[in-house]
């Protein structure tokens, strides 16, 4: 099965000076679209029952992000957001400005409505160690991407516990749709934990550690590729 869905990513900039010039760095991630976010963007495709997307939120929850979820585990921050749409790519891309302050002890990212949540993530909290050289302001890119995705199954087993299987596409997300639960990418297979995914990019094999150690042709396993 086939389906089109939009796809969440998010990217920290953080300028820090250092001894010879000024510098940035990044935190990267996915959303997974919740339930409420799907039912907006179906409803703002077709009519305008929902308000507009206005900001991009910020918290300090740690809980994994699941499909349900309605506000995050504990909003700190709230900022109005501009927008572009790139036809061309397919992307919407949101962008705001928040102090070190209000980034602060945050671990958890969204994008909202006046009420409705529309994704959600988690990431390592940014420490005051982390933020100990910020100069300026830190801008949050966020953008929102048409992808496809399926459920797959013959997912093949390895030596260390993990499940795989060929995708040629380069692999966005993986979700399971029994629990609502979005997996999280690492940057290796040897970074492969519970309930995360890892994309080889040269032997186009998408590698998986389901939650819960579950079997994933037992469950439904959406891989989204762009």
């Amino acid at each position: 099965m086939m389906n089109v869905n939009v796809k969440g990513a998010y990217r920290f900039i953080i300028p820090i000076a250092t001894m010879f010039m000024n510098e940035s760095i990044e935190i990267k991630g996915n959303n997974l679209i919740t339930f409420f976010g799907e039912c907006f963007f179906m409803n703002r495709w077709v009519n305008n029952e929902f308000s507009p997307i206005k900001y991009i939120v910020l918290g300090k929850g740690t809980s994994r992000p699941r499909k349900s979820d309605e506000t995050l585990g504990n909003e700190t921050c709230r900022k109005t957001c501009n927008y572009s749409v790139d036809p061309t790519t397919k992307k919407i891309e949101l962008t705001t400005n928040v102090s070190a302050s209000e980034i602060l002890d945050t671990s958890e990212i969204g994008v909202c409505n006046d009420d409705l949540l529309i994704s959600h993530d988690v990431y390592r909290k940014i420490s005051s160690t982390f933020l100990g050289n910020t100069t300026s302001s830190v801008t949050i890119h966020y953008t929102f991407s048409l992808v496809t995705g399926s459920l797959r199954s013959d997912w093949k087993p390895t030596e260390s516990g993990e499940y795989y299987i060929y995708e040629p596409n380069t692999v966005v997300g993986v979700s399971e749709l029994d629990s609502g639960s979005g997996y999280n990418q690492v940057k290796s297979r040897d970074e492969l934990i519970e309930g995360c995914y890892y994309w080889d990019v040269t032997s186009k094999n998408v590698y998986i550690k389901p939650l819960l150690g579950k079997d994933p042709n037992s469950i439904q396993i959406i891989v989204q590729t762009k």
